[in-house]
């Protein structure tokens, strides 16, 4: 992944493209005595819901086709507005499950000149860490949390060396096979056993490791209930990033989004659109995340893959 390195200042377009949302961030990035710099110009997003019904179907919709297209075609104008050196696009959990990734790759390429490249889990921990990282403490005791559409990582630092793991549970993967819309106690204790088996069988060799770090947060799931909790009616970041979760705030929050009509949870704030449905999932997920590994705060970040 060394193309993403710049040895003089120029200015990048990273386009990251996952199973709910499409992430544009444009930046200046140079280097100076062998450590990058990065200066945000612009970010934007947009929400295609590519993994809508693909864990269903296992294909990417005709409507995602067309809803990526358009938003890849605004995301190149404002590149080209800020004259970007380069776009680079990556494709997530969504692109390396859907049977047609090729030719939804091919076709986006056709209508807009842009390449996605699909990289694997591992790398996608990797530089969800180095971008939750890069501007907290210098510290080497970070366990960072990725909840997606289809897939959570989990990355840390070990000897030196970042180390990561990539389990296919995510927020839109885990609504589509338990809910639908019905959060029942039935559906939610069906969803909550499926959660802890994959974590048993991701986790058990690295939970002890895990649970001595300071875990960060990054993504929507996790940005979002940072918003609820400090009562936000719009997404701000001065706010958000670096706000402290504990354990029981989590938990409380999540069961207040389960007694709540769907309508109630678009109502609570701006940042709810798009994510409504999903955000029970994506807590739930973080909850057993944090009851297992015996975690009881996280440090959130609105940084991710796009900064590392």
């Amino acid at each position: 992944m060394e193309f993403m390195q710049s040895n003089d200042k120029k200015i990048y377009s990273v386009i990251d493209l996952g199973t709910n949302t499409c992430l544009l961030l444009v930046a200046s990035v140079y280097k100076t005595f062998g450590t990058y710099h990065l200066t945000r110009l612009f970010e934007a997003q947009e929400i295609p819901r590519m993994g809508k019904n693909l864990y269903k179907t296992g294909k990417i919709s005709n409507d995602a086709f067309q809803n990526t297209s358009e938003i890849f075609k605004k995301y190149n104008l404002i590149s080209k507005k800020f004259s970007a050196d380069g776009i680079f696009a990556f494709g997530t959990s969504a692109l390396r499950d859907a049977a047609n990734s090729k030719e939804f790759i091919d076709f986006i390429q056709s209508e807009t000149g842009i390449e996605i490249r699909i990289i694997p889990g591992e790398f996608e921990a990797k530089y969800g860490y180095t971008g939750a990282t890069y501007a907290l403490d210098e510290s080497s005791g970070y366990a960072v949390i990725d909840i997606g559409g289809g897939s959570t990582e989990i990355s840390f630092a070990e000897n030196g060396n970042i180390k990561s793991i990539s389990i296919d549970i995510g927020a839109v993967r885990l609504f589509e096979k338990f809910f639908n819309g019905n959060f029942c106690a039935e559906n939610i204790s069906d969803a909550v056993n499926f959660i802890r088996v994959n974590l048993n069988e991701n986790l058990r060799k690295t939970d002890l490791v895990i649970r001595d770090k300071e875990l960060v947060g990054i993504a929507g799931t996790i940005t979002t209930l940072s918003a609820i909790k400090n009562n936000l009616k719009a997404f701000n970041e001065d706010i958000i990033n670096k706000d402290v979760l504990s354990l029981d705030e989590i938990v409380s929050i999540l069961e207040r989004l389960i007694s709540m009509t769907e309508e109630g949870r678009l109502a609570l704030g701006s940042f709810m659109k798009g994510r409504s449905d999903i955000i029970i999932s994506g807590a739930l997920i973080l909850k057993e995340v944090m009851l297992y590994t015996g975690i009881s705060k996280i440090i959130v970040s609105t940084r991710g893959l796009r900064y590392g």
